[in-house]
């Protein structure tokens, strides 16, 4: 339900709103939904976003693992100088550009409380239809590090869509995030993709692995139905292991999408679970490089955000197998045990 706030529109919730088995085909769009279209176009029509999001190109990368590549030059071109991140405890630096520093055209609307501080707002260089950030407990300038209560929140927020394509993404320091002050990014992917469905390998009773064999970025899986649809005891287990990756400086990325459970695998267009992927990887710092491919959460779900019409024109599936595996392979074998004997406490 919509409010009017001292500034901003304010946007209040309870869990009856959420929306626990969806079709790709439903045409009914929830209130949440429909805010952020209406948000983000105003905010494309009225030039608050840096660029109109034009697609140069879309399209499947033959092979097995049908990775969606998209060309989006505009971003590389005017997009914010990313920020030269340096390691997984850098403190939020206030004198930097952070999001209490935007402008409130690029604010959408307030999360329950109407002071601000909890908002969805622009991002004004989006990759995709809807691009938007959360962000929460903005004022009090934390540094890009999970909290519990943000991405419980960031799972409430994907359970009031109407709308499967609706995806949450998250990059931790030295993991390809660009900002240093919390957030977590939504964005609607319109585009059916494997790791929605595709079989994983139980390893404790709450925790799956996506297996080598059957993709090159092995990570970990949290699915909603194991919890019996218990958003606070999902959001615990994966905060879980993302608390241990950033205690032991271990760059992340996590992508959270609607996903279908085994009992509806095969029922076309049903969508009745969801699903937490994280994957430790290889750290980078410093400025990161936007002209081609960087990996970030994206990228290890198999959305391939590129930049560079070349690299574009020329990318295989053999390509893309090896630089995912690069960034992840290695950390992931390092630390599977303890997580998995995490998960099993």
């Amino acid at each position: 339900m919509l409010s009017s706030g001292s500034v901003f529109p304010v946007f209040h919730y309870t869990e009856g709103d959420f929306q626990p088995i969806l079709r790709k085909d439903n045409d009914n769009t929830s209130e949440f939904d429909k805010l952020i279209v209406q948000k983000w176009q105003e905010a494309e029509k009225n030039n608050v976003l840096r660029y109109k999001l034009n697609m140069n190109d879309c399209k499947r990368i033959g092979g097995n693992h049908q990775f969606l590549a998209q060309l989006n030059v505009d971003r590389v071109l005017n997009r914010r100088q990313p920020e030269n991140i340096q390691s997984m405890n850098m403190p939020s630096n206030p004198d930097r550009f952070n999001f209490t520093k935007i402008s409130d055209e690029e604010i959408f609307f307030d999360i329950d409380v109407g002071d601000g501080n909890n908002i969805i707002a622009a991002n004004v260089s989006p990759i995709g239809f809807g691009h938007c950030l959360f962000l929460p407990h903005r004022f009090e300038c934390l540094p890009q590090v999970a909290t519990e209560l943000s991405l419980r929140k960031t799972i409430e927020l994907l359970l009031l869509s109407n709308s499967p394509y609706l995806r949450g993404v998250f990059n931790s320091l030295c993991a390809n995030a660009s900002v240093n002050h919390l957030h977590w990014h939504l964005y609607y992917l319109k585009h059916e993709m494997l790791l929605e469905s595709m079989e994983l390998l139980s390893v404790s009773n709450k925790l799956c692995i996506i297996e080598k064999k059957n993709y090159p970025a092995p990570g970990f899986c949290i699915k909603w139905s194991t919890f019996n649809n218990n958003v606070k005891s999902f959001a615990n287990m994966a905060f879980k292991i993302l608390n241990y990756l950033q205690k032991h400086e271990i760059a992340h990325n996590v992508y959270i999408t609607r996903a279908k459970s085994l009992s509806s695998k095969n029922i076309d267009g049903l969508y009745d679970d969801m699903r937490i992927y994280i994957w430790p990887r290889q750290s980078v710092s410093g400025i990161k490089d936007t002209t081609g491919i960087h990996t970030a959460s994206c990228e290890l779900f198999g959305h391939l955000n590129i930049r560079n019409e070349e690299f574009y024109q020329q990318l295989t599936e053999i390509q893309v197998d090896k630089i995912l595996t690069d960034t992840v392979s290695n950390v992931f074998d390092q630390v599977l045990k303890d997580i998995i004997d995490l998960t099993n406490e």
